[in-house]
């Protein structure tokens, strides 16, 4: 296969996976124009939640004030925990 040929069916593949990028985003806006999306809270999620009106509207409000802060050792050492156990 020559330089050229190569260029060129490399140059018609892209334009395949654009063409087929420019058609999933217009579906999806589509379908967002017709309010068709939808969402699912996941077994796991669900199982995490709390049950604590009270907690959740007092985190609610923390959150929206901006006095809301979690230290980043915490997490940090959070995230390490979670995969050390995997």
């Amino acid at each position: 296969m020559r330089i050229d040929d190569l260029n060129r069916a490399l140059t018609q593949e892209t334009g395949k996976t654009e063409q087929t990028a420019d058609k999933r985003a217009l579906e999806k806006d589509s379908k967002a124009a017709r309010g068709t999306d939808q969402a699912e809270v996941s077994q796991m999620a669900q199982a995490l939640s709390t049950s604590d009106p009270q907690r959740l509207e007092q985190l609610r409000l923390a959150v929206q004030s901006g006095k809301y802060e979690v230290p980043a050792e915490a997490v940090a050492k959070a995230i390490i925990n979670h995969h050390s156990r995997e």
